[in-house]
């Protein structure tokens, strides 16, 4: 009798491995989907982030030229004084529209980055043996970075392409942009 219960609990001890080990498993292939799943969207966001960041390249290139807080640059300082007075408040010069302030930094800094990777792209694309990279920059170039947009339709007749491969050669620059404005952080593991 004792020698069977013996075999039982050897038994059990030895399902009970079984079941942990496959546990253990199937913990560490869960986190590494997790993992993975956690590293392409983090990759999306940069990517949606790119192609935000071309949509609204006109908009942000003039924005540090344009941003309302250079007036007070401008302004007399008794005239400040004056307005500050109106508005019931009485702050330093240092302090006075602190927040937009930041933001136009901010927006120059990423802005200077921004053209820099550019620039870098260009030169990748024109020094490229293959005829689709130098058509993506110039795609990228018409909807995005000049100054009056071309559009998609007069985009592919210029090239010669669908309207389609038009919108194809936007998500492949900005997989490539991705990669350049983000660092390491840009690139899909």
């Amino acid at each position: 009798m004792g020698k069977q219960r013996e075999q039982k609990q050897t038994l059990s001890k030895e399902v009970l491995d079984q079941i942990t080990e496959h546990a253990a498993k199937v913990a560490v292939e869960t986190y590494n989907k997790q993992k993975d799943r956690e590293e392409k969207e983090k990759f999306d966001r940069r990517l949606n982030n790119t192609k935000l960041l071309l949509e609204h390249y006109r908009d942000f290139s003039d924005y540090g030229d344009k941003a309302i807080y250079r007036i007070y640059e401008e302004l007399d300082e008794d005239v400040i004084d004056i307005i500050e007075m109106m508005e019931g408040r009485r702050t330093d010069k240092d302090s006075r529209v602190e927040s937009i302030e930041k933001g136009v930094m901010r927006t120059r800094a990423i802005m200077n980055h921004v053209n820099a990777m550019l620039e870098v792209y260009k030169k990748s694309c024109e020094d490229s043996p293959y005829p689709e990279d130098r058509r993506r920059y110039r795609v990228v170039e018409g909807l995005y970075l000049k100054k009056v947009p071309e559009s998609v339709q007069d985009i592919a007749e210029y090239e010669g392409i669908a309207e389609r491969t038009v919108y194809k050669d936007v998500t492949a620059a900005c997989r490539r942009l991705t990669a350049l404005i983000f660092g390491i952080d840009g690139f899909q593991r």
